[in-house]
């Protein structure tokens, strides 16, 4: 064998380019050689003399007859007749793509006769393995082993054994080309993916990040379809790309819920409670947070002291009309601070306070 490549994988179609070396014995062609002159092997061409009709029976090629090159056969005084051909096969090759681009591509090469049975035609090995001393490497595939095996096969139709002569071609894929131009920007794309989360939900970019990676995805997906043939079993990496194309897209619909609870946020609407059991609940549990409960009858009341004047600090908080019992702590209005207090609410609570917004000597603030 010269060369071999899966030129059309998508059609499956090993395309070989190989010397074929047919041997057998004719009777009729031997002769003493001493009545020749001490002729010993002759040329003749191969018009002339009986041919078995050996095939390729996996034949993908319309144009199988001018593809081999036919040249003389060498005959001996024995009645020995070698005949050499070349030619470029192109021979059908179930292509699994389960593993691709880390696949093992198993090719088979069956040899026979059409019209011959075992009884009248019989076929053997020369070797054990075919002659790949003149191969020469493939840009995409490596070669692995090249084996003869023959076999004898029974039809329904027939009888008769029919041998066959089956080389078995085993190619390995060099993944490097495709782990960096295929699996790397998966890669990449995905991590790109998970930045969405990080973005600032003020930034307005999480929902057209989260697009961006999904397309390019989806492109990617394009490409190794176009490349591969459609076959029984789906190949991992189209799962991979998939699974990735699936989990973009959630992580594109988690930023658009992300976006509408911060506007919502923003414009003040309440927080639905069905939304804080399933967030503080049962969510901040995924992550090891924990949130006590507040009690809405019981008011709690905070209070640090000042380290440099001893006084008590009060939690300020807002006037009544912003105050609910739903909020846990509850503060009197002689504990908020004047500055959260209504202009009105100062004046009349403080007595401390003038209408000219001056300050009493004796008033005492919280800070």
């Amino acid at each position: 064998m010269h060369s071999s490549c899966p030129q059309d994988e998508k059609n499956q179609i090993l395309t070989t380019n190989c010397w074929l070396t047919q041997i057998w014995t004719d009777h009729h062609l031997k002769w003493n050689v001493s009545d020749f002159a001490g002729i010993k092997v002759i040329r003749v061409p191969y018009q002339r003399v009986w041919r078995p009709d050996v095939i390729l029976y996996n034949n993908a090629d319309s144009q199988y007859n001018s593809a081999v090159i036919n040249t003389n056969v060498i005959v001996t005084y024995t009645g020995e007749v070698v005949w050499l051909s070349h030619g470029i096969f192109r021979s059908s090759c179930d292509i699994n793509v389960e593993y691709f681009p880390f696949d093992i591509q198993s090719c088979n090469m069956k040899w026979a006769s059409w019209t011959y049975d075992g009884y009248q035609l019989d076929l053997l090995k020369q070797t054990e393995a075919g002659d790949v001393s003149n191969y020469q490497a493939n840009g995409e595939f490596d070669l692995v082993s090249f084996d003869a095996v023959k076999h004898v096969e029974f039809y329904s139709c027939c009888p008769e054994p029919y041998p066959d002569i089956t080389y078995i071609i085993r190619l390995r894929r060099r993944p490097m080309f495709y782990v960096f131009n295929l699996i790397l920007p998966c890669i990449l794309i995905n991590g790109i993916a998970l930045l969405v989360f990080y973005v600032p939900s003020e930034s307005g970019e999480k929902v057209t990040l989260g697009i961006s990676a999904l397309l390019s995805m989806t492109v990617f997906l394009m490409t190794i379809r176009e490349s591969l043939p459609p076959t029984e079993k789906t190949p991992l990496i189209s799962m991979y790309y998939g699974v990735s194309i699936c989990l973009v897209s959630f992580a594109s619909g988690l930023s658009v819920v992300t976006l509408n609870v911060y506007h919502r946020g923003v414009q003040g609407t309440v927080v639905p409670q069905l939304v804080k059991k399933l967030i503080l609940g049962k969510l901040a549990r995924l992550v090891f947070l924990e949130f006590e409960p507040r009690d809405k009858h019981t008011a709690t009341v905070h209070h640090d002291i000042n380290p440099r004047t001893g006084t008590r600090l009060d939690c300020p908080r807002p006037p009544d009309k912003w105050a609910t019992t739903e909020d846990g702590d509850y503060l009197d209005p002689q504990q908020m601070s004047p500055r959260f207090m209504p202009r009105r609410s100062r004046t009349d609570s403080n007595p401390g306070v003038t209408p000219q917004g001056t300050t009493r000597k004796n008033l005492r603030v919280a800070v």
